[in-house]
């Protein structure tokens, strides 16, 4: 349960937004989603996932900008993430969405979170450790 949890107030949180939307919800062929596709200055949109470069990081990046502690690092894991979603690793560029968004799903919803577990695990297991050594 300590795993599945977050994934579940995820979506209920998700589930239970949506009823709150207003904008028309951004679609692609048989998915639709919950965000406008409009552009906005004040919110990211499914505009910032088809123009990030143009729309996205100009108005919606105020904190990791060039200066922030691992700014080099953070700009080429996302960059690293997008090009390795975007590539169908036995023939180059994905002209399929789905293949895309299920690579998107493989890698930002299992693997990053997993990811995160275990370095907070391993984070509470070292802090546990040294606590113990000092008393």
């Amino acid at each position: 349960m300590i795993i599945a949890g977050p994934f579940l107030l995820m979506i209920v949180v998700n589930e239970l937004s949506r009823a709150n939307l207003k904008d028309v919800s951004y679609s692609y062929g048989e998915v639709i989603a919950m965000n406008s596709g409009d552009y906005q200055d004040d919110r990211c949109t499914w505009a910032c996932h088809n123009s990030t470069l143009g729309h996205c990081i100009p108005r919606h990046t105020r904190i990791i900008v060039k200066g922030f502690p691992f700014y080099d690092l953070i700009d080429e894991t996302y960059w690293g993430i997008i090009n390795f979603n975007k590539r169908n690793l036995s023939r180059g560029a994905v002209s399929d969405h789905k293949y895309y968004a299920s690579k998107s799903v493989i890698c930002l919803v299992l693997i990053w979170p997993l990811i995160m577990y275990l370095l907070l695990f391993n984070y509470l297991r070292l802090r546990h450790g040294a606590r113990s050594q000092v008393l």
